[in-house]
């Protein structure tokens, strides 16, 4: 094998040959601490969430950082989704990669090396990236023209979360000009991430929040289009948001991709969608009314929530690097050796940890979904890209 996609392929090669012999079995004989998800569950998240869209101008590009899978990209492709929104260059290779046909980087891609790779993956998916300086724009044009390929721009808006993004409308014009003058770029339109929004508990309040910030997209969109650039994307939205955001007749795209999998954070603000990935434990130890676990913090994301049990009310103490503990009382029935299920904090930072998500139904491993690419860079990712 010599394509660009080899180290991708490898990778899952590896997994299958590494966790492959689990296939069929119990879900609750895995080595813990283990990933896994209720398929059934993952699947009747991804029909609420079409169905929520069905009629919608709005479609459904999910944000694949949550899962870092391929296997579940391609299910939700399959399910209506018009592709995929990735936060990273290596991400968006790896969904290339797989077969993911329509892909969009929602971040600025720097320095170079980023820069170059994307060029090079333009060639092989339809790339789209967001851009908020005019320096960045000029590379990537240059890099795009270089390459013989073209990349579609969303130039991005800061609509209240004061993270990348143009500050203004007038702005936000110049840079777009700037993009549809650029050779082997194309004007697509704006991303517009009301991410501020995302965690605020009272739904009016996150409602009214959410469309006063999407307002100011949708007045900057018209401006575009007065000004007669080609502006026919906007982009933005999250789980949080996919009820508000997503019936906004002007919204073109919803990003939202913690519904798949949901936890505890997103699961108290949209709790119409299922808990399907959890991570099971073993107790260790049990004295008294304190249980201890095997899942600490290098085992399940503790960001914005402590993780808690399924289906029990206890709240965590502590989470340490190797150890979970639980205050529980007399209806707690599990001892030393027993299997509890845990619910992520935040699913994104908790599937980052692992290698592989074992999929399961009935009960029983049914699959064995890589996770890839993890961590903050994969340079020889990126060089087989640009060789390929």
């Amino acid at each position: 094998m010599s394509d660009w996609r080899e180290p991708w392929l490898r990778a899952g090669e590896r997994v299958a040959e590494q966790y492959g012999r689990h296939y069929g079995e119990p879900a609750d004989a895995l080595p813990t601490p283990a990933l896994v998800v209720d398929v059934d569950a993952l699947q009747r998240n991804l029909g609420v969430m079409v169905a929520a869209l069905d009629g919608q101008t709005a479609r459904l590009r999910p944000h694949t950082k949550v899962q870092k899978s391929p296997d579940i990209a391609l299910m939700q492709v399959a399910t209506g989704a018009i592709g995929v929104t990735v936060a990273s260059v290596w991400e968006a290779a790896a969904m290339a990669a797989a077969g993911v046909t329509d892909i969009l980087i929602a971040n600025q891609i720097v320095p170079a090396d980023k820069v170059s790779a994307a060029a090079a993956l333009a060639a092989h998916a339809a790339l789209t990236v967001a851009a908020d300086d005019p320096r960045n724009i000029d590379a990537l044009s240059a890099a795009a023209s270089g390459a013989g390929t073209e990349i579609g721009v969303l130039v991005e808006l800061d609509v209240g979360m004061g993270r990348c993004g143009a500050r203004s409308a007038e702005g936000l014009l110049r840079l777009a000009e700037r993009v549809h003058a650029a050779p082997g770029l194309r004007l697509k339109g704006i991303q517009a991430y009301e991410g501020h929004c995302m965690s605020v508990p009272d739904r009016d309040t996150r409602a009214r929040m959410a469309t006063e910030a999407m307002a100011k997209a949708t007045s900057a969109l018209a401006l575009l289009r007065r000004e007669g650039l080609p502006a026919s994307t906007l982009s933005g939205g999250g789980t949080g948001t996919y009820d508000i955001t997503g019936r906004n007749p002007e919204v073109t795209e919803l990003q939202a991709g913690s519904y798949a999998f949901m936890d505890a954070f997103h699961g108290r603000l949209v709790p119409e969608f299922e808990v399907s990935l959890t991570v099971i434990s073993t107790v260790v130890a049990r004295h008294r009314d304190t249980v201890i676990l095997d899942a600490g913090r290098k085992s399940i994301g503790i960001d914005y929530v402590l993780p808690p049990m399924l289906g029990h009310d206890y709240a965590a103490r502590f989470y340490a690097e190797e150890h979970a503990l639980f205050d529980v009382d007399e209806r707690f029935g599990a001892d030393v050796g027993d299997r509890v299920h845990l619910v992520s904090g935040y699913a994104p930072t908790t599937v980052n940890l692992y290698d592989a998500i074992f999929a399961v139904s009935g009960g029983q491993v049914v699959s064995v979904w890589p996770v890839f690419p993890r961590g903050p860079g994969h340079g020889g990712f990126l060089t087989s890209l640009q060789r390929g």
